[in-house]
């Protein structure tokens, strides 16, 4: 058996545990006139039944997981995220304004120092944006999903393919089957740990819905009895309290999530970069890939190898851009 300290520093039971005592924390008031009935009934404590509710209640959400990241980077739903997305494209849009006013015709070295400073806080901000190569041959940071999180992710969901040209989401696996231990091994645990907080940050976008569904439904009864059908136990100072506790958590828990997601996006980059020997070895020496995509993809690396003494696409962080003219971002991928 595992030890008790391993189990509860898996990344399983991050996943479940975070997510669930937020949830234990905005619904325990609606379950707990059923608590003395579930003890008498199966013979358990009422702490023991509040495990199981974070257990069940954190089940529920992380075998939601990728839907929840669909939403929050803006593949579902997308009614949600849309007014996001249109401030992330205002924000890049000004980002690029901002550095061709500064810049005008002068290099980077000809900058006074309070205009470099102002230039390297806006390529910080904008390393939370993935790059794309223009037609002049210039990598630049675009807005790719409506939401900040989504950007981020894209950073390095598209890093192998903004670097080297190839679909790094499609081989995915295979870049961390060809990492160490130790490097996969810490990938892993970012990556956990990330997620756990995304859920944490869902789990109380929940908890502060139902309770404004709740304080409506107060609302309306106390306007009108006849339209009261059950009655539910807290009240609705309980409730309001609730839906405060609910709203901070998904705005805090976003907000945390964020230089999370930096991390692991870190690390996967290293990855990619420390195993692409590997990967091209193994990618040329394939002869029975295991299904038609992969020999597609697979031609298509082998081709962009064999091509590498042409003008190089790889993109490149432009810290200290050479050029004096950047252009707006573009839509889209």
């Amino acid at each position: 058996m595992k030890p008790v300290e391993d189990v509860f520093s898996s990344n399983a039971f991050r996943r479940v545990v975070l997510p669930g005592i937020v949830l234990t924390a905005g619904f325990h008031p609606f379950v707990s006139g059923r608590i003395p009935t579930l003890t008498n009934l199966y013979g358990i404590g009422p702490t023991a039944a509040i495990v199981a509710e974070i257990i069940v209640f954190g089940l529920g959400v992380s075998s939601a997981i990728q839907w929840i990241y669909y939403v929050y980077e803006g593949f579902r739903l997308e009614w949600i995220t849309a007014l996001a997305g249109r401030i992330t494209r205002a924000r890049v849009e000004r980002y690029n304004e901002r550095l061709n006013q500064i810049y005008g015709q002068r290099e980077f070295d000809a900058l006074e120092p309070s205009e470099q400073a102002t230039v390297t806080k806006i390529y910080e901000d904008l390393l939370d944006f993935p790059l794309a190569m223009g037609n002049d041959g210039v990598a630049r940071h675009f807005a790719e999903r409506p939401t900040r999180l989504g950007n981020i992710i894209a950073t390095y969901e598209l890093y192998a393919g903004s670097r080297y040209g190839i679909d790094g989401t499609f081989f995915w696996n295979h870049f961390l089957n060809l990492a160490g231990d130790t490097s996969r091994k810490a990938f892993d645990d970012a990556y956990a740990f990330a997620e756990s907080l995304v859920l944490a940050s869902f789990a109380g976008a929940i908890v502060a819905l139902v309770h404004l569904i709740v304080l409506i439904g107060f609302g309306v009864g106390a306007l009108n009895q006849s339209l009261i059908f059950f009655h539910i136990q807290p009240g609705p100072a309980v409730s309001a309290w609730l839906a405060l506790f609910g709203l901070f958590v998904w705005l805090w828990f976003y907000q945390v999530s964020l230089p999370a997601h930096r991390t692991a996006g870190a690390m996967f980059e290293a990855i990619v970069d420390g195993v692409f020997p590997k990967f091209v070895e193994w990618a040329t020496a394939l002869r029975v890939p295991p299904s038609d995509e992969t020999i597609k993809k697979v031609e298509a690396l082998n081709e962009y190898l064999k091509n590498l003494d042409r003008p190089s696409q790889t993109t490149r962080r432009a810290w200290l851009p050479s050029s004096g003219e950047i252009d707006e971002p573009r839509d889209g991928a």
